[in-house]
């Protein structure tokens, strides 16, 4: 699913898709998209517009345009913006198009429909209550240690639940908490108040360092996501690091504990269930695939 790397990697594409360019229409289907917004005001007010400014915040894209219109972007766990030349088939799972005047299209990719377009007019991004609700971003603002120390000390949250808050480190998700824990050493389920600054520095470091790998592995191609056929990532679901001991060791598979009220499927492990049980696998010289992306993988 996108995190802070590929939306990153989406914000310099569509920097470059729309450079010295104007959208001449906008194509909408009816679908949830468009929730707190229109897809009639998506297909009204971006003809004849141009891109003036597009920044991240976390996970969210803000493109603003000319005449005073923002069109805000969030790819949810399976958007892509794809761009196709004028007469090329569109990509599966098109739900939005920008027809450009060069006669390029740019698709809005989304099978799962858990992204989000909104237009606005007369507001500047950091207004937008999403945006403002957002915390620090690790690219742009860097990791505070003594900050993030404080929230996690004042919390009983595991620490991977407490890194994936947007307002306490924008942008992060489940494939970037975990890479930052695995390199910093720290169980995912540490109490963030368990925690002493050095793990803590340790984490931000992990997290800063998974982000630029990340970002230097996906390069400048289209985004494939881990769910589009068995197609690769930049992060694999479970890290090889042949000579590294950590990856010999047995591993535990653990599932976050079921929200409150919610009541597991048949079958469902005890991990699943919220019990602390878990499966363990020896790791012989190999990493074995997760298989979903709920799972968690980590050396005991």
């Amino acid at each position: 699913m996108p995190e802070l790397p590929e939306v990153e990697h989406a914000a310099a594409s569509l920097r470059r898709f729309l450079a010295g360019d104007r959208i001449a229409s906008a194509e909408g289907d009816r679908t949830r998209l468009f929730r707190g917004s229109s897809r009639d005001a998506f297909e009204r007010d971006l003809p004849g517009r141009a891109l003036e400014r597009l920044t991240r915040f976390g996970k969210y894209l803000a493109l603003e345009l000319d005449a005073g219109v923002v069109l805000l972007s969030h790819l949810g766990m399976t958007g892509k913006w794809v761009r196709r030349s004028a007469g090329e088939p569109a990509p599966a799972h098109s739900r939005a198009r920008l027809l450009l005047a060069s006669g390029s299209v740019l698709h809005y990719s989304d099978p799962r429909l858990l992204g989000r377009l909104a237009v606005l007019r007369g507001v500047s991004p950091g207004e937008i209550p999403e945006i403002a609700a957002l915390g620090p971003d690790p690219l742009r603002d860097g990791i505070d240690v003594d900050a993030l120390a404080r929230r996690a000390r004042a919390s009983a949250r595991a620490v991977k639940a407490i890194l994936m808050d947007q307002a306490v480190i924008a942008g992060l998700g489940n494939i970037q908490a975990t890479e930052a824990l695995f390199r910093a050493g720290v169980h995912p389920a540490r109490p963030g108040r368990s925690l002493s600054r050095e793990e803590v520095a340790a984490i931000a470091a992990g997290a800063l360092g998974s982000i630029a790998h990340t970002l230097r592995a996906i390069g400048g191609g289209e985004i494939a996501y881990l769910s589009e056929s068995g197609a690769g990532g930049a992060v694999p679901p479970l890290r090889r690091g042949a000579g590294d001991a950590r990856d010999r060791r047995s591993l535990q598979r653990l599932l976050p504990a079921l929200p409150a009220g919610a009541r597991p499927r048949a079958g469902a492990s005890r991990a699943a269930q919220g019990a602390p049980a878990l499966n363990t696998r020896r790791a012989k010289g190999f990493a074995p695939r997760a298989r979903g992306w709920r799972d968690i993988f980590v050396p005991v």
